[in-house]
């Protein structure tokens, strides 16, 4: 009975990494160049200040981003789909993100991105360099 139940359970947890989108997927990129297509939000003013998960506190006028599964340090473009407005930012800080966001964005690059009055883009983001950890 142990034997099953841990069976079962170990397949219904590989099988959740299997269920993916073309339209937003938060596989770890192992490749420079690797691109992902999701939806961005942005930190609001009330995180400013605070520590993020690398230890860093999180300027809003920064140009930075938080990823769920990213190493901190890496460097990636992100793209707004809807005006092709793009930006490049850091990642320095982790998030459990719910629905189709892919990553949440500083204020600043909200701003440059063309979204803090709607609050969300779809967006497209591109490794350009991995960090250390």
């Amino acid at each position: 009975m142990r034997q099953w139940l841990f069976g079962s359970l170990l397949a219904i947890y590989l099988a959740s990494f299997s269920i993916s989108s073309q339209a937003h997927s938060t596989a770890v990129s192992s490749v420079v160049g690797d691109k992902q297509v999701g939806v961005a939000s942005y930190y609001s003013d009330k995180f400013h200040g605070r520590r993020t998960a690398n230890g860093e506190r999180y300027d809003r006028d920064g140009l930075t981003a938080m990823h769920p599964r990213l190493p901190f340090g890496t460097l990636i473009k992100v793209t707004n789909l809807r005006n092709q407005r793009s930006v490049y930012l850091r990642v320095n800080d982790r998030t459990r993100l719910r629905g189709r966001r892919l990553l949440d964005v500083s204020k600043r690059a909200a701003q440059v991105l063309g979204f803090v009055g709607a609050g969300m883009a779809q967006v497209e983001i591109e490794v350009l360099r991995f960090g250390d950890s």
